[in-house]
């Protein structure tokens, strides 16, 4: 979970090598190593791309660096990373207009974090039916507080 601010949590090495793992067999077109997220080895057969926000290791046939540059630098990486419809800013302002953090997080069965997205009380239910719809297959939908790498951080920071 990154802000706009540049607060970034890295996700855990088992999160992102089930992220790698959806990208070689198809189930995601882009991953996301944020500045601050150690960046795993290139798999055969998918591209790298660079910007100011971080890394990115996609699918070429599915979308194009320019197209990562212009969601990345308005924020909307939600859009090619299997997030929801809400974006970091959307939800940003939302806290600033008073609602309250939730996050809506896919979990694998061993509780693996597989992806997580903030939302508030008034995006959580269109934000959960999304993630509900594009789970793997065994994996659980929980809504709720922020996961617990995330809020260990905010308690350190």
């Amino acid at each position: 979970m990154c802000d706009d601010t540049g607060f970034c949590v890295p996700e855990s090495l088992a999160t992102l090598l089930i992220q790698q793992l959806q990208l070689e067999f198809g189930n995601r077109n882009v991953q996301m190593f944020p500045n601050g997220t150690a960046e795993l080895p290139l798999p055969v057969g998918i591209e790298r791309h660079q910007n100011e926000r971080g890394v990115f290791h996609y699918k070429a046939e599915q979308i194009t660096p320019a197209l990562i540059d212009e969601l990345s630098s308005q924020g909307r990486e939600n859009e090619y990373l299997g997030l929801g419809p809400y974006s970091k800013i959307e939800v940003g302002k939302r806290l600033k207009d008073g609602e309250h953090l939730m996050c809506v997080t896919e979990y694998t069965p061993a509780g693996v974090e597989v992806r997580s997205a903030g939302g508030t009380e008034t995006t959580v239910e269109e934000q959960f039916d999304y993630f509900q719809r594009t789970k793997e297959p065994g994996n659980i939908i929980v809504v709720g507080p922020p996961p617990k790498r995330v809020t260990l951080h905010l308690m350190k920071g």
